[in-house]
């Protein structure tokens, strides 16, 4: 009687192993941060890894710096941004303490108390904030792969 409860026991515990390992894994699964993007100036569709969005505003260059939806590329790497409903916006990047700080019209930002320098001005869209690509997305751990020129189209990497 002993041994059967010792089995039963043994594999109940075995069980729930087995279910929470598979529970952990699929959660994982579903908030996996994207690993590729890309954004084609002009185009409201937005790549993401193998699956493709729609922008409520499109991509453009303005003096050789290409702008994205700021909310769009911040969510898509996992960072949370705030916005204080009139210049300010502040981000922080869900995996570190690191935080920073916007100011819509400007090219300057703060980031943990260091003042720095994008390579243009955060301006608004179609009533979004835009953001100077590659700039943003270096902040966030992307990296510029490639750019077809003709096409106009920037793909980036996590």
């Amino acid at each position: 009687m002993k041994k059967s409860m010792k089995k039963t026991a043994a594999l109940m515990l075995g069980a729930a192993i087995a279910m929470s390992a598979t529970g952990a894994a699929a959660y994982a699964e579903e908030t996996a941060m994207p690993t590729k993007l890309w954004f084609q100036v002009g185009n409201y569709n937005v790549g993401i890894d193998d699956s493709v969005e729609t922008l409520d505003t499109t991509p453009y260059i303005q003096n050789g710096v290409t702008f994205v939806p700021f909310a769009v590329i911040a969510e898509k790497s996992g960072a949370r941004i705030n916005y204080d409903g009139k210049k300010t916006i502040y981000m922080k990047k869900s995996n570190n303490k690191d935080t920073y700080t916007f100011t819509i019209g400007s090219d300057k930002y703060v980031f943990n108390g260091e003042e720095k320098t994008l390579a243009a001005k955060l301006t608004v869209k179609s009533g979004r904030v835009v953001v100077p690509l590659r700039d943003i997305g270096t902040l966030l751990g992307w990296k510029v792969v490639s750019y077809d020129n003709q096409k106009k189209i920037v793909q980036m990497t996590m």
